[in-house]
């Protein structure tokens, strides 16, 4: 079928893993440390945008003089609060139904891509137990630009040798879904608000998720 859904990419947190509430909290210590707000809301506004442009932001609200160098040590101290707190992950701490939908569409034949601004995706997916069912996982650090730019989304479905047009990906961050919405890829938002409501299919939870009401909706969109 010339429409037939070949691959589907994933972003990492929020999707696969339930790391967001740990997002906060890592990024919340580092910025009481350095005299920074940072809100809940904030790590929403935030999800899947570079961490060199949060570290800029956060200084930014500080009447501090923070050399490039003293950023880089803070955007490290941020990581090394979160890894902490993902060292025990287990396949539990997917989000509810994920595991499921993936074996679905596995056994469908559907490649799998991770775009994610994330470096610990690999990580926390030999964690899961799923490391193998990944054809492609881009290295962040290997683009030039961040989310919202579709950079991340349009070298995942390169790497796994796919036609954009063949390709659907996921997204729960703003920043993300925006990325996806400027390629020609079938675009599934996990989330509420305006932004998610320009997506191909729309859902409000990871439990909505399942292989064939993806691939119904990919052939008849």
């Amino acid at each position: 079928m010339s429409n037939s859904l070949q691959a589907v990419i994933f972003d990492f947190d929020g999707v696969i893993a339930d790391t967001v509430p740990l997002y906060y909290e890592a990024t919340k210590k580092m910025a009481v440390e350095i005299g920074a707000p940072f809100t809940r809301e904030d790590n929403v506004r935030y999800q899947g945008v570079p961490r060199k442009v949060l570290i800029d932001d956060l200084v930014a609200r500080t009447d501090k003089v923070v050399s490039d160098i003293e950023k880089e040590r803070l955007g490290n101290r941020k990581s090394d609060y979160y890894k902490n707190l993902i060292a025990e992950f287990t396949v539990d701490n997917m989000l509810p139904g994920m595991y499921g939908f993936l074996k679905e569409l596995r056994e469908a034949g559907i490649k799998f891509g991770i775009a994610s601004s994330s470096s610990n995706a690999p990580y926390l997916l030999e964690r899961f137990g799923i490391r193998d069912w990944f054809d492609c996982i881009v290295d962040p650090h290997s683009l030039k630009k961040g989310k919202p730019d579709p950079e991340i989304f349009l070298t995942a479905a390169d790497c796994l040798g796919i036609d954009y047009l063949h390709c659907a990906a996921i997204e729960d961050g703003q920043a993300g879904l925006s990325g996806i919405l400027q390629t020609p890829m079938f675009s599934v938002g996990i989330g509420e608000g305006k932004v998610f409501e320009k997506a191909d299919w729309q859902v409000s939870s990871t439990l909505e998720l399942k292989a064939k009401t993806l691939l119904e909706k990919f052939n008849n969109r």
